[in-house]
């Protein structure tokens, strides 16, 4: 029997820690806990009956390839579609420009795996999704925190940073932001800011990962440009999902980035899974072809876009004085701040004793802070279950005020 584990480990699995939501989600398991945490798509959105038939066809037509193996880089159908759907943005993204992936998750570890050494730089907002900080303190990354405003990350702090990083010849490797309904925050960055961000990106010839899984999920308000489609330089790799859009159990996702940066993403795919599951490309292939995405979409903004103002709603009817939240035009999470001397992360098993639960936003801090700071969602309860779990958490901040 190996006595101290930690002398096998590698420091790359010494530096991984679980995630904080993953922890915390099973706490929310309990009976009639409302829960806020997750970021789960309501099953009621679900393209329950198309999938059936598809599936079917699928496993009549094309049974033999569907079961097998595939290419590591995907379906060609799949990635045809996915090129043609991005191409309503930027005309000209080919099949050669998409990587199949087993969620946005393994996109971020790819993405890690190929550009990061240990003590590297990673910029980021704060806050900014667990996920990618996750994927980075993997790879023993130094993560550097640019804070945001209602209009996304301060580009003016960014180009401080940078040119500091500059002056050390430390430059950083990746610019990841998650610009459109943010995950934690809601915010969505303007339009000046994106292209201030390509301009700093391009200036100090730094790659801009851009993670956008809600970009589609917009409830009112105007679009704004993905960040891929004003770049000129081919700097901006984009990661998409299916999982917002049909269903998260279907499990697959895309990398969009340059012909030339892709091989060595496709190697780095193959130490991980071979391949991304041949028969559901295959299904969801078929369901572009058909162009049912587009009714899906309209259908979870019209149940997702009415949660949303529920949620609003409660918030401006029972939350106490001192208590901030946003109002985001789309996505799945608002963002709550409370008084800076409270601490969402002492709340919280008392929030879980008033049958009520939410995600810490320290969680999303590369830095550590914002304990006075939590994600909540409005996608996976129902309305009725939104306006009680409100009220809820408001009555046990006031008591704690």
């Amino acid at each position: 029997m190996v006595k101290n584990l930690n002398a096998l480990y590698s420091k790359n699995a010494l530096n991984m820690k679980r995630s904080e939501i993953r922890e915390l989600l099973k706490v929310t398991r309990q009976p009639n806990i409302i829960s806020f945490a997750g970021g789960l798509p309501s099953p009621e959105t679900f393209p329950v009956k198309d999938l059936e038939d598809i599936s079917c066809q699928i496993l009549r037509e094309k049974g033999a390839m569907a079961l097998q193996y595939g290419p590591t880089e995907g379906e060609t159908p799949l990635r045809e579609e996915i090129a043609k759907w991005l191409s309503r943005e930027k005309p000209g993204i080919k099949p050669e420009n998409i990587l199949i992936t087993s969620g946005s998750q393994q996109g971020l570890d790819i993405i890690s795996k190929v550009f990061i050494d240990p003590n590297d730089a990673v910029v980021m907002e704060i806050p900014t999704y667990i996920g990618g900080i996750q994927a980075f303190t993997a790879y023993r990354a130094k993560m550097i925190g640019i804070p945001q405003d209602d209009e996304g990350m301060r580009t003016d702090l960014l180009e401080e940073a940078l040119t500091k990083l500059a002056w050390k010849n430390k430059k950083p490797k990746l610019i990841y932001v998650v610009p459109d309904f943010q995950n934690p925050s809601g915010i969505t960055m303007t339009l000046e800011r994106r292209k201030k961000l390509l301009q700093l990106a391009h200036k100090h010839e730094i790659p801009i990962l851009e993670d956008s899984p809600y970009r589609d999920l917009r409830y009112s308000g105007e679009p704004i440009p993905a960040i891929y489609s004003l770049d000129t330089q081919n700097q901006v790799i984009a990661l998409g999902t299916f999982s917002k859009l049909l269903c998260p159990g279907l499990r697959l996702a895309w990398i969009m980035a340059p012909t030339e940066w892709m091989d060595r993403m496709i190697v780095a795919k193959q130490s991980m899974d071979l391949c991304s599951c041949t028969y559901t490309q295959l299904i969801i292939a078929e369901y572009l072809k058909r162009e049912l995405l587009p009714k899906q979409i309209e259908n979870i903004r019209k149940v997702y876009g009415r949660k949303l103002e529920v949620m609003i709603d409660a918030l401006e009817r029972f939350m106490p004085k001192g208590v901030k939240w946003s109002k985001p035009d789309g996505g799945l999470f608002l963002w709550v701040k409370l008084p800076k001397r409270m601490s969402a992360n002492d709340l919280f098993p008392k929030a879980i004793e008033n049958k009520v639960a939410y995600v810490i936003g320290s969680a999303f801090h590369c830095d550590g802070k914002g304990q006075n700071t939590m994600r909540i969602n409005f996608s996976y309860s129902t309305e009725q279950q939104i306006e009680e779990g409100i009220q809820r958490l408001a009555k046990m901040i006031r008591e704690n005020m």
